[in-house]
């Protein structure tokens, strides 16, 4: 059994830190978890960047989103091949959906295009989307201070979040993690989403 989930949602929302926890906890129940890291902060602690002084255009870097993306994707699904018969999840920290927010439609369109991406051929290998709401709505816990790659004001977080809620809105299988009571709490909620669907 495969599943393939893509945790989405704006800047301080909490994915890779749940991405840690729903890792640990799935791996105990002898699941293999695979996850793939958010690829713009990758690129971006690697020194490309579209902020800053030394910053790019942003459809540039986002062909370099795009690129990196496909790339561990496709890293994925090779050991997936060779690993069918076993019980596997995969953790997608945001996919190419999410990049569709950052560009104008017509940019977008031009890198699907450019990179032979069939979106809606693409949107059907997943099982499950969870938009994880970014931690500037209600609460007072959102912060730059533990990823450098993020720069956005809790005001621009909060406006990305919901660009990034549109962009999935048509799509199926697309769950909401707001902010609950506590951090604890939207992460046992995202657990039994993945329960429900396994």
């Amino acid at each position: 059994m495969i599943k393939r989930i893509v945790l989405t949602g704006g800047p301080c929302a909490g994915k890779t830190s749940a991405i840690k926890i729903i890792r640990d906890y799935f791996e105990k129940k002898d699941y293999i978890v695979l996850n793939i890291d958010e690829c713009a902060t990758k690129i971006i602690n690697q020194g490309i960047s579209p902020y800053g002084k030394n910053k790019i255009d942003m459809y540039e870097f986002q062909k370099y989103v795009f690129k990196m993306q496909i790339e561990e994707e496709k890293k994925i699904e090779d050991f997936i091949v060779n690993n069918k018969n076993k019980n596997i999840i995969v953790l997608y920290d945001r996919c190419l959906i999410d990049n569709k927010s950052y560009v104008s439609d017509e940019e977008y369109n031009k890198l699907l295009n450019e990179f032979n991406i069939d979106i809606k051929e693409y949107i059907s290998k997943f099982d499950l989307f969870i938009h994880l709401v970014t931690a500037a709505v209600d609460t007072d816990y959102y912060t730059l201070a533990n990823n450098n790659a993020r720069v956005e004001t809790k005001e621009d977080a909060i406006l990305l979040d919901e660009k990034i809620m549109k962009c999935y809105k048509n799509i199926p299988n697309h769950k909401i993690a707001d902010n609950r009571s506590n951090f604890n709490d939207k992460v046992n909620y995202i657990i039994k989403l993945i329960e429900e669907l396994l």
